[in-house]
């Protein structure tokens, strides 16, 4: 069995489908009125007629007329992988934004099909298995397209909301991860792992269709970190677009861990890298990935080979390979992402003792990492700070009339070295 059938038939079980048989076209390029061969098309309607069923389940995305010609001579439901996945997200959809997303991902998926029913209405053909008059398709079809516009305008009034919760966020000094990678591939089960917290984890395929945010557990540092959809091969544009609000959440992070896993072969291993690749590499530097290999106890004899292949696919990014079921390699993973976040200057100041000073202090603890402070005429401070706060907290320092004793700043955060720079006047 080809993996891509395997994928099939965890789709149908996401969906809650029974295989009853399968029937295998070895030859054909989907070209053909009803994307099989003829012959296989004539034993397919023949086994129908001795084993019925609810539904057919295509291996590929049907054209519209593909579509028509499918429903319209088998006289049953036939759904490509467009419609099928469409179908798991109509069912784990959980709150408003990803039900949105959803809808409005099915209408973009069934205006071409409407456009086809009305073109064969028109023709004089009749309408296939789900269809119904020509002057009820035109009345959907301007339905569609109004519902269509009226989801986009929700979606953009959740999505300012977000953004003013990330922006509250930001000003607060957290750090954003998040986790991406192709569904099922162990994404929530490492957001547990990483944060201590319960995400409900199913072993089916898109158990997570909204963005799922959580602080990082035992780790000093604000850092959140975010569990997103899964990634799947061959989707179509207007599904990405569908979906771009809740992706943009990766576009937003300062960390991607992109999970692998570990049990497929090299050559899906790169087929879904190249999948992530398209999706994140044109808002995401590969510096800021760390690819991590999961699932690893389920081939350890191939660990080392997938890791050298991915190495050699994105060289810039980082890479490591964990088991969340041996609970191996998280603790590495764990100190990649402080050490990723590791701040870039060590300050030591004074600043005066007065109630004027209170603010700032507490402010303090929001956008850096105090390591000391001593009370007495003066307040004296050590922290640590990303590099793109220094200024705004000197400012404020030297606002307070408060004096700088020392600036460290780190060259590369992923060093231990410091070199002293003079704070410039």
């Amino acid at each position: 069995m080809t993996e891509d059938v395997f994928e099939l038939e965890m789709l149908a079980e996401s969906a809650g489908f029974e295989v009853i048989f399968e029937v295998i076209q070895r030859k054909s390029d989907g070209n053909s009125p009803t994307f099989l061969g003829k012959g296989k098309f004539n034993s397919l309607k023949s086994l129908l007629l001795i084993h019925p069923v609810d539904v057919v389940l295509i291996n590929g995305n049907l054209r519209p007329k593909q579509h028509f010609n499918l429903e319209n001579s088998l006289k049953i439901e036939c759904l490509d992988r467009i419609g099928l996945v469409l179908l798991i997200f109509a069912e784990k959809a959980r709150d408003k934004k990803a039900r949105l997303q959803v809808e409005k991902a099915r209408l973009e998926y069934e205006i071409p099909l409407l456009r086809e029913w009305i073109h064969s209405a028109k023709m004089g053909e009749h309408p296939g298995f789900l269809g119904s008059g020509e002057y009820q398709i035109d009345v959907y079809y301007d339905l569609v397209k109004r519902r269509i516009r009226k989801i986009s305008e929700e979606l953009s009034t959740i999505n300012l909301e977000e953004d003013i919760r990330r922006k509250h966020r930001r000003s607060k000094g957290f750090f954003l991860v998040g986790i991406a990678g192709y569904t099922n591939a162990g994404k929530s089960s490492l957001l547990n792992r990483l944060t201590g917290e319960r995400v409900v984890v199913e072993d089916r395929m898109f158990s997570t269709l909204s963005t799922t945010t959580r602080r990082l557990s035992d780790v000093k540092k604000g850092i959140l970190i975010s569990d997103t959809i899964g990634f799947i091969q061959d989707l179509p544009y207007f599904m990405i677009e569908s979906f771009m609000t809740t992706i943009e959440d990766l576009y937003l992070s300062d960390l991607i861990l992109l999970v692998i896993d570990s049990s497929d072969s090299v050559d899906t291993i790169q087929k879904k890298l190249e999948t992530s690749r398209k999706i994140l590499l044109p808002e995401i530097s590969p510096d800021n990935i760390i690819i991590v290999l999961n699932k690893t106890d389920l081939d350890p004899d191939g660990v080392d080979g997938k890791l050298k292949r991915l190495r050699e696919l994105l060289p810039e990014a980082g890479t490591l390979s964990i088991s969340l079921m041996l609970n191996q390699g998280v603790d590495t993973l764990l100190e990649s992402v402080v050490d990723f976040f590791r701040y870039g200057c060590i300050m030591n100041f004074s600043i005066p003792n007065t109630s004027d000073s209170q603010p700032f202090v507490s402010h303090l603890y929001d956008v850096s990492d105090v390591i000391g402070i001593k009370y007495d005429t003066d307040i004296n401070i050590s922290l640590e700070c990303r590099d793109k706060d220094l200024e705004r907290i000197s400012r404020s320092i030297i606002a307070l009339d408060g004096h700088i004793t020392s600036i460290y700043h780190r060259e590369n955060t992923h060093q231990n070295e410091l070199d002293e720079r003079p704070f410039p006047s």
